[in-house]
């Protein structure tokens, strides 16, 4: 297999249509007619991923954040993004991104599943961002919080609710929802999750009756990455394509003291 053609299985599992406009999907740097035998899963394109994937033989690296968000005039090889095109051309990985296109298509799916909720929509069906479902029997908040903790394997889960109350019907955002507040609230949720809430955010969210609790941003979207990574697998199989997910959480590790 040839990595376009890798490009087009992504594509299958998280069609680039789903992407936000302002998104930058697909190849971030490499050869798309380069032979691909081993493909690498993982959350950031960072130096210490590059050489995960490189050293498990891997050429192709497949990251969930982009390498590059904007246009760049300059690109220096010893520092920020340009450490890693540096040792990806050095290395022969081909780095490809599947971001919000994999939000719409599996992240906030997987984390639905993962809570076990039932009957799920979008979230804000304008943007297709979010999902809102049901648990199959209410609980009270501090025992969903440890659920949550354990199914999306967090360090940390910070709630702005009421201590006694009961959830049922659930709202989440995998990554940055903040903005998403309001369409949580209209859904009539007892609990809206999600990442990198600003403080106004959050204090007009409570203003407004809403309950809500935050995770750290890069572990609650890595829960979803097993999932890309299996699905990738089957995909490839037939043609001897072997995927592995890396667990390269580098410096964004959060640490609870």
């Amino acid at each position: 297999m040839r990595v376009r053609e890798l490009l087009g299985r992504v594509d299958r599992i998280a069609p680039f249509s789903l992407a936000e406009e302002w998104d930058n999907i697909g190849l971030m740097v490499g050869d798309l007619e380069a032979p691909v035998r081993r493909a690498a899963v993982a959350l950031d394109p960072t130096v210490q991923a590059v050489t995960a994937a490189a050293e498990a033989g891997c050429e192709v690296l497949l990251c969930h954040h982009p390498l590059l968000f904007h246009p760049v005039k300059k690109l220096d090889l010893n520092a920020g993004p340009g450490c890693a095109v540096r040792e990806a051309i050095r290395r022969g990985v081909t780095i490809l991104a599947a971001h919000t296109n994999w939000d719409k298509a599996g992240v906030n799916a997987e984390l639905a599943r993962l809570l076990g909720l039932r009957n799920t929509e979008a979230l804000d069906p304008g943007s297709g961002l979010g999902l809102c479902g049901e648990l199959s029997e209410s609980a009270a908040l501090e025992e969903f919080l440890k659920q949550i903790r354990e199914a999306w394997g967090l360090t940390r889960i910070d709630a702005y609710a009421p201590p006694a109350l009961f959830v049922s019907r659930v709202a989440l955002c995998g990554g940055s929802g903040g903005s998403l507040w309001p369409a949580a609230g209209a859904q009539r949720v007892d609990l809206y999750i999600t990442a990198d809430m600003k403080y106004h955010e959050l204090m007009d969210a409570n203003n407004a009756g809403l309950a809500v609790a935050v995770a750290d941003h890069g572990e609650m979207e890595r829960a979803s990455l097993p999932e890309l990574a299996r699905r990738l697998g089957e995909l490839t199989a037939e043609d001897g394509v072997k995927v592995l997910l890396l667990d390269t959480r580098g410096l964004c590790a959060p640490i609870r003291i």
